[in-house]
């Protein structure tokens, strides 16, 4: 069980004194009479869910159990890195519970897979406006919710009648651990009170449930692009893909060929079999995002808070396509169909919200694809009165725009004439058919950040009602830090190919590469404070030094593996080496922050066959491969990466909402 807060009731009684007592009976009667007022009893609640995106309680008081258990220290200064490990320690020890369903599954695919689809965001409807909770209430702008109560020092044996605004809502034994509060308003202060047998023991009033509405919006580093709520289901059958690729350290028409493990269920004439789950496939926004795992963990240290979020972020978003206009990410979702209810929505970001916010009917929010004519400006509107104002708007955008995908595409794509059209094939699903840049190009682009954010900044204020002070921006973490040099270059000065060995086209060949990009990461971060007048973390950025995108090994030390190496088949696919994609568990804490190609491949393993804009037409075609990685989230922050940035975030919030970080459990 969280801690809960604690109203407290002293008992009334005479306090003695003698004048001529000794300093010990002093001091030892000041001792009985705290003893006596701390023996008082005391009313103690808390919100049953906190954090109602997650639509089954059981799931929230899962992980309010274990962020209970978590050291105090971890709670208050690291809690949401602390609760990813602590849950994917359990994982891996098929320790996570009930509420989490199987757990092999759990094992295999990570604990978000228990929660992905009981969410309240709808792929169908395209929001979270639709949502109903247990209590029948909606999920934005609830009025009420349950709570959970009980009372210290409760008199064994005795029958206790629970009030709230002086009417009994329950009865119950007064040393019931815990008894359920239905219907307490929200936003709205109430009493409550406790009687035994007819006698007033505990009262606590001007009690209220806080409500906190926070919006997540922003590109890929926000939606969590590269961690899905469930891995793709890789099997052990093989196909080289059209001799996609050489085996490392093979070459020429002699040189073994990469097998490359296939879905469960693929069939090269119908399907690809059973890929990755996330919460919005478009996005590929996901439960591992650090802005929701920042709201959660606030709804976790909250216990009269409830927090409802509303994530948006999403994959390659820019301020102008994907927030204030129409992007489209994912481009192969399901559409609207005759009869059918579709999953595609390239409307922009601030639209959705809008929808989501604003009382039915949802006239003007509701077109989920490009129109002929479209201008922020003037098409979209402010409703009249919001369901519930937001609070706070967290937010990660600016990389895309200045083209911080064509410097990884200009530094991390090598190609020989083989394998040329393979990395044009890249370029395009990753910089939207520009070609590459440097790192001094895209420093150059930042001053034109400054306007970009400025009409942001208009547009949250006007449509939105948020000012700059309830914006936080977080800032890029660095991604080729070892700690005490950088990535790629082994010491003899070869490519690096750490974690990118699945085909001949990854690879590092700069050696400025790793300093280039240490400079331009704490340039970037140090330059968009200086553009808006938003409130920016950035400091996580340090944390990421030795847990670079090159470095090998688990968290835990072990010597599981941690596909640094991308794994090896036999012909049939019968053995492998290091090891069988089926025992791939995306989740369990490596000492890297940062997704790499292998693992992309290995987790998402997003492939396509929609031509025209980088797809591949044919199912066992040759940049298969190629697209399971780089539409897979390669370079982007792992699980816990996200964790760490989460925990900057959280301390941004705390200071915004006015909410102190926790304290040790009362006695």
């Amino acid at each position: 069980m969280s801690r809960m807060g604690v109203v407290r009731t002293e008992r009334s009684g005479a306090r003695h004194a003698g004048s001529r007592a000794s300093l010990c009976a002093v001091v030892f009667g000041l001792a009985m009479a705290a003893g006596a007022a701390e023996a008082a009893p005391a009313i103690q609640w808390e919100v049953a869910n906190r954090f109602p995106l997650f639509r089954n309680e059981d799931h929230f008081r899962a992980l309010a159990g274990l962020y209970a258990g978590l050291p105090l220290a971890d709670r208050q200064n690291q809690p949401v890195m602390a609760l990813e490990v602590e849950l994917e320690k359990r994982a891996d020890a098929r320790q996570l519970g009930k509420a989490f369903g199987d757990p092999a599954t759990i094992w295999r695919f990570g604990w978000a897979s228990a929660l992905a689809r009981s969410t309240c965001f709808s792929a169908t409807n395209r929001g979270h406006w639709g949502c109903k909770l247990a209590n029948g209430e909606d999920y934005v702008g609830a009025r009420k919710s349950d709570i959970l109560a009980s009372i210290t020092e409760a008199p064994a044996g005795r029958q206790c009648q629970w009030l709230v605004n002086g009417s009994v809502a329950a009865t119950a034994a007064c040393d019931t651990a815990q008894i359920r509060l239905t219907d307490i308003p929200i936003g709205t202060a109430f009493t409550l009170s406790v009687k035994a047998d007819g006698s007033a023991l505990a009262e606590a009033p001007d009690q209220t449930i806080r409500p906190i509405t926070i919006l997540g919006m922003g590109d890929s580093f926000a939606s969590g692009e590269g961690n899905p709520d469930k891995a793709a289901v890789l099997g052990t059958d093989v196909n080289n893909f059209q001799e996609s690729s050489h085996l490392p350290g093979e070459s020429g028409w002699r040189g073994r060929l990469r097998l490359y493990p296939l879905r469960y269920k693929h069939n090269f004439d119908k399907s690809f079999g059973i890929g990755a789950l996330w919460i919005n496939q478009q996005c590929h926004r996901s439960l591992y995002s650090h802005q929701l795992k920042a709201a959660l963990a606030l709804a976790l240290e909250a216990p009269h808070a409830s927090v409802t979020y509303l994530g948006y972020g999403c994959t390659g978003a820019e301020v102008f396509e994907g927030l204030l206009g129409y992007w489209v990410a994912r481009d192969d979702v399901p559409k609207d169909r005759p009869g059918k209810a579709g999953q595609y929505d390239a409307s922009p970001q601030v639209m959705r919200a809008l929808r989501d916010l604003c009382p039915l009917p949802l006239t003007g929010y509701n077109r989920f694809s490009p129109p002929a004519h479209f201008s922020w400006d003037i098409d979209l509107k402010r409703c009249a009165a919001f369901k519930r104002k937001p609070d706070i708007l967290l937010l990660s955008i600016g990389g895309n725009d200045i083209g911080f995908s064509r410097v990884i595409a200009g530094e991390a794509l090598a190609a020989s004439s083989n394998f040329l059209s393979l990395r044009r094939t890249a370029e395009r699903l990753w910089i939207k058919g520009a070609g590459p840049i440097t790192f001094q190009d895209a420093t150059a682009a930042e001053s034109s950040l400054a306007e970009r954010y400025r009409v942001l900044a208009q547009a949250f204020e006007r449509l939105l009602g948020l000012t700059a002070s309830q914006v936080i921006q977080t800032g890029y973490p660095q991604m080729l830090h070892t700690g005490s040099g950088t990535c790629p270059h082994a010491p003899s000065g070869e490519a690096g190919t750490a974690g990118m060995d699945l085909h001949e086209i990854f690879r590092i060949n700069k050696p400025t590469t790793g300093p280039e990009s240490v400079t331009f990461v704490d340039g970037l971060n140090a330059k968009i404070p200086t553009l808006v007048g938003w409130q920016v973390v950035s400091d996580f950025a340090a944390a990421f030094k030795g847990h670079a995108l090159c470095q090998p090994g688990m968290a835990d030390g072990s010597n599981a593996p941690d596909g640094l190496r991308f794994p090896i088949s036999n012909p049939t696919g019968q053995r492998w080496t290091p090891f069988s994609p089926p025992a791939w568990q995306a989740y369990r804490p490596r000492q890297r922050w940062f997704v790499t190609p292998n693992d992309a491949f290995l987790a998402a393993n997003t492939m396509r066959t929609l031509a025209g804009s980088g797809g591949d037409p044919h199912m066992n075609g040759r940049a298969q491969p190629v697209l399971a990685a780089t539409l897979s989230g390669s370079f982007h922050p792992n699980a816990l990466g996200q964790a760490a940035m989460g925990d900057g975030v959280l301390k941004a919030l705390r200071q915004k909402l006015g909410l102190p970080a926790p304290t040790a459990p009362a006695p």
